[in-house]
C-alpha cells in the first residue's frame, strides 16, 4: 500500500474537502508513490515523536494536527520546525495530517469523545450546510438506471446512512438537432419529442465535476440537458462537534468526575452549579467554545470542550454547564480507533502495514 493508497482511504471517509478553509491537511513531507511499511499515530509531530519514528523505521507519521500549518520562511537547523522537516527528509519519514477534516466526521474526534463520555444517540452539534448540490439531468426512459448507478459509484446519492438515493420523475422533452447533429433519438432538423425522467440526487459539491464526467459517460445523449443546484441543507455526514444523551440523568459533580477519569486529567475548568442535572451533552473535542450558543439551542445541559476563553464562562453562567477539559485531553481519544481504520484498511488490501500508536503524550501543558 502506497501513501496515497491509505490517504485515499482515510479520505473517503475523512474528505479534505470538509476541512476549514484555512487549515492544511493531507500530505505535508515525503513521496505519495512510497509503500508504507510502518506507519505511527500521534496526535501532534514533536521533536520526540520524530526521534521515536526514526527508532522505529516508521515511514509515515500519520498525526492530527498539521506539522506545516503555515509556511516556513526558511528550513534550517536553527529552529525547531526546520530540524524536524530535515530529519524527516534524511531518513525518509513522510507526514499525512487530518486535522478538521477529523474533526468533522462521523466517528471523527468529536463522536469518538461523546462515546467515551457516555453518550447515546449521537449526532452533529452543528451540521455543515455548505457542501453540497443537487444534480438534476433528464434521460430518456429506459436509460435512468444506468445512468443513476454511473452518478452513484462517482459519489452522488449519499444521504446519512443511505445511498443511491434519486428522486425520477417522467416527463417530456423536445428538441431539433441541426444538420451537424448526431441525435440518438429521431432526425436531424425535425423537432421530436420523447419521454424522457428527470432524475435529481445529491452529490458533495467538490465532487461535481468528477459526477458530471461520469455521468455524461453514461447517458446516450450527444448533448446532455442537466442543471446544479447549491444546497445549504444541513450535511447529515459532517459536522462540528456532537451532542447526545447519558442513559440517566446525573449530577454536574458527578459528571466531572467522570470526564476527568474517561480523559485521565487531575483537573477540568468549569462553569455550573454542581448540583445541578445533566443528562443531554453536548462536546466538541480541541477549541470549541464558539458553540456554546448552538449547545445551548440544542438543549444540553453541559458542554465538554477546551481552550475556553474567559467571557464564555460568563456568557454560559446560568445557561449551561461549561466544562473545559483540555485540548489535548478531548482529543487523544481519537489514536486508537485510527490505528483501527488505517489498520483494517491495510489487511482489506492484504498489505503487510504495521500500524503503531506512539508511546508519549504530546500534551505541552501541564498542571502545578
Amino acid at each position: 500500500m502506497t501513501i496515497h493508497d491509505l490517504a485515499k482511504t482515510l479520505e473517503e471517509w475523512a474528505p479534505r474537502r470538509i476541512a476549514w478553509e484555512r487549515d492544511n491537511v493531507g500530505l505535508q513531507v515525503g513521496d505519495g508513490n512510497r509503500t508504507v511499511h510502518r506507519a505511527l499515530i500521534t496526535l501532534d509531530v514533536t521533536p520526540q515523536i520524530v526521534e521515536e519514528a526514526i527508532k522505529k523505521k516508521v515511514d509515515l507519521i500519520i498525526s492530527h494536527h498539521p506539522l506545516l500549518f503555515r509556511a516556513p520562511r526558511n528550513i534550517t537547523t536553527g529552529d525547531t520546525l526546520g530540524a524536524m522537516l530535515l530529519q524527516l527528509l534524511e531518513h525518509r519519514i513522510a507526514v499525512y495530517s487530518a486535522h478538521t477534516n477529523l474533526d468533522f466526521v462521523k466517528d471523527g474526534v468529536s463522536f469518538v469523545l461523546a462515546e467515551k463520555l457516555g453518550l447515546k444517540e449521537i449526532g452533529f452539534l452543528s451540521p455543515l450546510s455548505d457542501q453540497t448540490a443537487k444534480l438534476a439531468v433528464f434521460v430518456p426512459v429506459g436509460h435512468v438506471d444506468q445512468v443513476a448507478q454511473a452518478m452513484s459509484e462517482a459519489g452522488a446519492g449519499v444521504i446519512g446512512e443511505y445511498t443511491d438515493c434519486s428522486f425520477r420523475l417522467r416527463g417530456t422533452g423536445t428538441f431539433k438537432g441541426s444538420a451537424s447533429a448526431n441525435p440518438f433519438l429521431g432526425k436531424k432538423g425535425k423537432l421530436e419529442t420523447t419521454e424522457e425522467t428527470r432524475l435529481e440526487m445529491i452529490a458533495p459539491r467538490a465532487q461535481i465535476p468528477t459526477i458530471v464526467a461520469a455521468m455524461k459517460r453514461a447517458h446516450p445523449y450527444e448533448e446532455v440537458a442537466y442543471d446544479v443546484y447549491p444546497l445549504m441543507n444541513p450535511d447529515p455526514n459532517h459536522g462540528i462537534g456532537a451532542v447526545g444523551n447519558l442513559p440517566k440523568a446525573t449530577t454536574l459533580r458527578k459528571y466531572l468526575q467522570i470526564v476527568k477519569q474517561t480523559l485521565k486529567t487531575q483537573s477540568v475548568r468549569f462553569a455550573g452549579e454542581l448540583g445541578q442535572s445533566v443528562q443531554r451533552v453536548a462536546v466538541c473535542g480541541g477549541s470549541g467554545s464558539d458553540l456554546l450558543e448552538e449547545a445551548i439551542n440544542a438543549g444540553a445541559d453541559a458542554f465538554v470542550t477546551a481552550d475556553v476563553r474567559y467571557h464564555a464562562f460568563h456568557d454560559a453562567d446560568g445557561r449551561i454547564a461549561l466544562i473545559d477539559a483540555g485540548h489535548w485531553e478531548t482529543e487523544h481519544l481519537i489514536l486508537k480507533p485510527l490505528a483501527q481504520r488505517v489498520d483494517r484498511a491495510a489487511k482489506e488490501s492484504r498489505t503487510d502495514l504495521e500500524v503503531l500508536i506512539t508511546r508519549y503524550s504530546t500534551n505541552p501543558i501541564h498542571t502545578f
